[in-house]
């Protein structure tokens, strides 16, 4: 039976999930628009570029909301070294090496792994037999996929591009992890990152060689300005906090499943990249080990009826 208070929250779900979901739909569709982008020649640094050029701006508001200390600035800071442009650069660079799904998978399942050992050991949120289950098909999963994937030309190793996207992975699990010790507005931290972004590559660009965008198309340009400093860094953030806000967190956690599964269907339909066998293998090891760690609890003891305890 479905209760009134559930069939009168329907719409407000079905609402949230679409915000969410729209969301997770943006985050999924990047690896693919940056390896785009990579192909036309733009450096991980002009992706950078046209990410914190335009989203700083344009959340600028937002950041200046909330109070202002040294010490909440000084959290920003660290968090924009794990999330803001360091982290861009650091998965930007990895499309130089390996293909789009490898981002698309690599990233997401490392941030569970990395956040399931993080919460076991810092949180005191005790890993289970099934999130072991799960780490444990995700790691069976990011060495299958670097042994079995296919040289880039040109690239020295396609272990360098997984390398650099377990990296990022890592920072964004990071990044995570301290915004639970560190509670902050999460429209607001992530424009406050922005904005701490655009000053810090404010400051290094003058130190940056030339950087030339004459070799990319003006739509491939417009394009990537759209998706990597709107889309992803504006439009999806606002999306999931309003989707989080309906939902919950629990339900909206759920959707983060949603990105490497979009990731994968997009570098087929639209970079025509197939897999390897054993790349086929990790890819599905790495999706069960995301489903199982989150989806899937242990079944606790029943516990004693109240009138069996009084007799």
């Amino acid at each position: 039976m479905v209760s009134k208070e559930e069939l009168d929250n329907k719409p407000a779900l079905k609402l949230g999930m679409l915000f969410g979901g729209s969301a997770a739909l943006i985050w999924g569709a990047w690896p693919v628009i940056t390896a785009l982008g990579v192909s036309a020649n733009l450096s991980p640094y002009q992706l950078v570029m046209l990410r914190v050029f335009i989203a700083g701006p344009l959340l600028l508001p937002w950041a200046l909301k909330g109070t202002h200390n040294l010490r909440g600035w000084t959290q920003v800071g660290v968090l924009a070294i794990l999330s803001g442009a360091p982290y861009s650069y650091v998965v930007s660079s990895g499309f130089q090496y390996v293909s789009a799904t490898h981002g698309g998978v690599i990233i997401p399942g490392t941030i569970m792994l990395a956040s399931l050992f993080a919460s076991h050991l810092f949180l005191g949120d005790r890993l289970n037999r099934f999130r072991l289950l799960g780490a444990g098909g995700i790691i069976l999963g990011l060495v299958l996929l670097a042994v079995g994937a296919p040289k880039v030309e040109g690239a020295p190793s396609s272990i360098a591009g997984d390398l650099l996207f377990f990296v990022g992975g890592i920072m964004w699990a990071t990044y995570t992890l301290l915004l639970r010790v560190w509670p902050m507005d999460p429209t607001v931290v992530t424009a406050r990152v922005a904005l701490v972004s655009l000053v810090g590559l404010s400051i290094v660009h003058p130190f940056v060689a030339d950087v030339d965008f004459s070799e990319a198309s003006t739509s491939m340009l417009i394009g990537q300005g759209l998706w990597q400093g709107v889309a992803s860094s504006v439009l999806a953030v606002i999306l999931f906090t309003r989707g989080v806000g309906i939902m919950g967190p629990a339900r909206a956690g759920v959707l983060n499943a949603i990105i490497p599964v979009v990731s994968t269907i997009m570098a087929f339909l639209i970079l025509s990249e197939v897999p390897t066998s054993l790349e086929a293998i990790g890819l599905l090891s790495i999706l069960a080990g995301i489903g199982t760690a989150m989806f899937l609890t242990p079944k606790t003891a029943k516990q004693k009826a109240p009138a069996a305890q009084e007799g």
